[in-house]
């Protein structure tokens, strides 16, 4: 793998979470543009995004695997 596709993958995971902040900002609040208060709603919207989020991060701990794993391969 080019060292290039590396960093096109970092950028693509954290625009992702880029995104799914920009969602939990908006899903934060109602319809009307007032913020939601009952703090198990909040805990649900925040977990889900955090759970997206985790997922972006690992994927940025697979691709750096994936990678060495190819440059060790390469370098035997």
């Amino acid at each position: 793998m080019e060292i290039s596709r590396v960093s096109s993958y970092y950028f693509i995971a954290c625009d992702r979470v880029h995104e799914v902040m920009d969602d939990l900002y908006e899903s934060l609040h109602d319809k009307d543009g007032n913020p939601i208060t009952d703090l198990e709603s909040v805990i649900d919207i925040v977990s889900s995004s955090r759970k997206e989020i985790y997922e972006e991060l690992d994927m940025i701990k697979s691709i750096v695997a994936e990678y060495e794993d190819i440059q060790g391969r390469d370098n035997t």
